[in-house]
């Protein structure tokens, strides 16, 4: 008899043990939801953003109008002439006969945005050699003799085409070229095979005049001085070109 009310009493211990604890458990969790306040539920959000976790007012926050003037560009295109006419004046540094005086008018026809051709023709009348001016002696050309003139043919290729800019708001395209070309030279009374080579850039005022400033050598083998030799003529050139 004992021994049943023994295990009664255990087994009602144990339901009345087992049922306080779910009731506490119930009741802490109640209790947690109930202190945790909106602003602890916005810094949990936070959290889950900074790990990458969507949120409900993600997309919706993250939404930002942007109002940007939009500003007109206008792009000033070159006209499709391929012909160039052009006129230059600058000095000439004739070798064994000072500096002087160059006028030049050229012929180009342009094959397509990098490759042109040019037709050339220069002038120049020599000055004295330094031997006439300090040994007092007869001139060694006449007039006539003096006088040198060019003619010849040239390819040039546009190396590197881009722009200048004068101030803020004005800005000028251009373009820096190099020529090779082959001619003749009338000088001291003979004809001269002459090799010309060219460094040209070109600054476009509108779509058809440009500015150009050019430095040249002539190069050809003379006797004059005596000795036959190699000489480098070395020319300056600045003028307008017009495109048709």
């Amino acid at each position: 008899m004992e021994i049943r009310f023994q295990c009664v009493f255990l087994i009602a211990l144990a339901l009345f043990i087992g049922g306080s604890n779910y009731s506490y458990a119930s009741e802490g969790n109640l209790f947690i939801d109930s202190y945790i306040t909106p602003s602890m539920h916005f810094m949990a959000d936070e959290q889950a953003e900074g790990v990458g976790l969507e949120t409900e007012d993600e997309n919706s926050s993250r939404i930002i109008k942007v109002d940007v003037e939009r500003r007109e560009v206008l792009d000033d295109l070159l006209d499709n002439e391929n012909f160039e006419i052009g006129l230059q004046v600058g000095f000439i540094s004739i070798e064994d006969f000072e500096s002087s005086l160059w006028a030049s008018g050229h012929l180009t026809y342009h094959i397509n945005e990098y490759f042109y051709t040019k037709a050339l023709y220069g002038t120049a009348t020599a000055g004295e050699t330094s031997f006439e001016k300090l040994a007092n002696v007869p001139p060694l050309l006449t007039d006539e003799q003096r006088k040198f003139n060019y003619y010849g043919l040239s390819i040039g290729y546009n190396l590197m085409p881009g722009e200048v800019f004068l101030s803020k708001n004005l800005a000028f395209n251009s373009v820096f070229s190099i020529e090779l070309g082959g001619g003749s030279t009338e000088f001291t009374g003979d004809d001269k095979f002459t090799v010309n080579v060219v460094a040209n850039y070109r600054i476009f005022l509108n779509d058809w005049i440009t500015w150009d400033i050019a430095m040249s050598d002539y190069i050809f083998n003379t006797r004059v001085t005596g000795s036959d030799k190699t000489t480098h003529n070395l020319n300056f050139t600045t003028g307008f070109s017009f495109y048709f």
